[in-house]
């Protein structure tokens, strides 16, 4: 988690660098929505796992990871000006970060629910969560490009995000599908 933690930090510092223009990386999009991006997830995994290191109880450390990964694939794409010259990346990134939200919601959900209910409620619940944080980073998107550059620069059109919201939950479904076989093999 350290590393995981560590690598979310020197992004967020490399987006501060270039939003404040002490760097000049070029992107597709934009730093504040990189930046608002970073800092959010950031807060929020930190903030889940300190409170379940308050309740005494240690959440795996892979979802931490596999959000470190998807931050860097999301600001590596708009770096490298990936979104705009390779078609699939995109949708990868968005499933990247459904599998991301999925993880962490599982390890929470499996956290507060395992005994209380069955593992499908529980993949259901995660789901449900995913498709939540998923619905917040496209309105997030709306509302940089209304309030902060006045004009649409990163929220796609109608197709675009629903297409986004898609690739989130197949992620997630890939996640919640793999978690359940693994459960499934320690039952037995």
């Amino acid at each position: 988690m350290i590393l995981s933690r560590t690598l979310i930090l020197i992004l967020i510092l490399f987006e501060i660098l270039n939003l404040a223009g002490f760097l000049n990386f070029t992107l597709d999009f934009s730093w504040l929505g990189l930046l608002v991006t970073s800092v959010s997830s950031l807060l929020v995994i930190e903030l889940i796992y300190y409170f379940f290191r308050k309740r005494g109880e240690i959440l795996p450390s892979f979802p931490y990871s596999i959000s470190a990964v998807g931050l860097w694939v999301d600001a590596l794409g708009d770096i490298s000006h990936f979104y705009g010259s390779i078609a699939w990346y995109d949708q990868m990134a968005h499933f990247l970060g459904g599998a991301a939200v999925m993880a962490l919601a599982l390890a929470v959900s499996v956290k507060l629910l395992a005994g209380k209910t069955s593992i499908i409620f529980i993949i259901i619940i995660a789901l449900s969560l995913t498709s939540f944080f998923g619905s917040l980073y496209e309105i997030e998107e709306y509302l940089e490009d209304a309030f902060y550059h006045k004009r649409q620069v990163r929220l796609g059109d109608g197709p675009d995000t629903a297409n986004d919201l898609l690739l989130n939950l197949y992620g997630a479904l890939a996640v919640g599908i793999i978690y359940a076989l693994l459960y499934k093999k320690e039952e037995v």
